[in-house]
């Protein structure tokens, strides 16, 4: 049996994906290790296996579903084609009938396992510690550890330390510069960061003449070697305008050695146009290498910082960098406040005291409520306030960020909203081109 559905699609017609259509009595099911899929423009799924045409015509797409049905689809229908495993199709099939409940994504997140699926079994975890933020299974699987009250990935806890991954081991950053550099390297930066430290007490100084030297000084510096003192000296000092010359002097400098720090400026400075400067600096140059910088800080533990690299990324990446901002599009993030501890309850008792805490009713307020003068009560400030018992809690926000919108936007000419699934099977049908239609006339 066929259907050829033409013009306008109703997603009614599309329920949970899958089409509703009458199948021929002892229809064969396709039984393939993968399974074409058909994103329409106006919603729905349809999956099967799609049929070659041969005679050259694009003006349509012929499909064969799961269950053996045949449908025909105007191409003008249809948004894009992909292909992945079959037993992804399962797993959204049972995604789409799991209860919301810890049990439930427990059991979805183990049979993932059995069938070596990383990534939904991760997604499932994620949904397990959404509603049980401190599941210490589901955490474990998630790979994090619990250290000073708050769960950390293994990467959050040695960055914490100081340490970054170099080769796929943890070093110090003093170790990570020994590492990349040699002897003559090491000795050049050393010289130019006694030179650079003394200009910048000129500068500081307040004599006229040591100021304009020193900053004439730092200003000349075209050496890649004097960055790593640049860097160190004035890339976190808590004067603006010593910062400002940070990225000016950085930007006259040749090489990739000025990437690292314009970054940093980039996503942490607290003062926007430093970052915007530096950003800035980045664009006018070959930045390639600094896109891994703002890749990782798309993974930081604060949102701010994800959402600036998402704009660094919209600023200096390309298409490769679509699958990372798909992955941040939402993100969780955990936040330590303190609040007021629940069991500390304050109340006027008939003695006139508040709360149990000494603090007593002025006599002449006490004498107006014993006479009536106050019908409707009073309200008494106490001239110092009890203290009220506080706490430390964790609250886990999820953030849907609009930064990684408009960078994924802007390099794919697409829009799917914060749907990471319906990017995600976009990315693979244009990856792969297995189909992307040309436009029809």
């Amino acid at each position: 049996m066929s259907l050829f559905i033409s013009g306008p699609v109703n997603p009614a017609l599309f329920r949970l994906g899958w089409v509703m259509i009458p199948l021929l009595a002892g229809a064969p099911s396709l039984t393939p290790a993968h399974a074409d899929l058909i994103k329409l423009k106006q919603g729905g799924e349809i999956r099967g296996k799609l049929i070659p045409d041969h005679s050259g015509a694009e003006s349509s797409r012929s499909i064969e579903t799961l269950g053996g049905g045949l449908i025909r689809l105007d191409a003008q229908q249809i948004e894009f084609v992909t292909n992945r495993p079959l037993v992804i199709e399962e797993y959204e099939t049972r995604a789409r009938q799991t209860a919301d409940t810890v049990e439930a994504h427990l059991e979805l997140a183990e049979w993932c396992r059995k069938n070596f699926l990383t990534t939904p079994r991760h997604q499932e975890l994620e949904k397990v510690i959404k509603l049980d933020p401190d599941h210490a299974k589901a955490r474990a699987a998630l790979g994090y550890t619990k250290r000073d009250g708050e769960w950390m990935t293994r990467d959050q806890i040695m960055r914490k330390n100081g340490y970054v991954k170099y080769k796929g081991r943890y070093v110090s950053s003093a170790e990570l510069e020994l590492l990349e550099k040699n002897q003559a390297d090491l000795e050049a930066e050393r010289k130019w960061s006694k030179k650079i430290n003394l200009w910048v007490t000129w500068v500081l100084s307040q004599n006229p003449q040591y100021q304009s030297e020193g900053l004439q000084n730092i200003q000349a510096i075209e050496d890649p070697h004097a960055v790593a003192g640049l860097a160190r000296s004035l890339g976190k000092h808590e004067n603006l305008s010593l910062r400002s010359l940070l990225v000016t002097t950085l930007q006259r400098i040749p090489g990739d050695l000025p990437l690292r720090p314009l970054a940093e400026l980039a996503l942490t400075d607290p003062h926007q146009a430093i970052r915007e400067a530096a950003l800035e600096a980045l664009t006018e140059r070959d930045a390639s290498r600094a896109i891994v910088y703002f890749i990782e800080a798309l993974k930081h533990k604060s949102n701010l910082i994800v959402q600036r690299a998402a704009a660094g990324l919209s600023a200096i990446g390309d298409r490769e960098v679509v699958p990372e901002l798909i992955n941040a599009l939402v993100t969780s993030h955990t936040y330590r406040v303190r609040v007021p501890d629940a069991s500390s309850t304050y109340s006027f008792n008939s003695n006139g005291s508040f709360g149990g805490s000494g603090i007593v009713l002025p006599p002449d307020i006490e004498a107006g409520l014993l006479a009536g003068r106050y019908p409707n009560g009073v309200i008494v400030l106490p001239s110092q306030q009890p203290k009220v018992q506080m706490r430390t809690v964790s609250i886990n926000h999820v953030h849907q960020n609009s930064a990684v919108l408009e960078a994924l936007q802007k390099l794919t000419e697409q829009n799917f909203g914060y749907n990471q699934r319906l990017w995600r099977l976009w990315w693979t049908s244009a990856e792969n081109q297995t189909g992307i239609l040309p436009a029809i006339p």
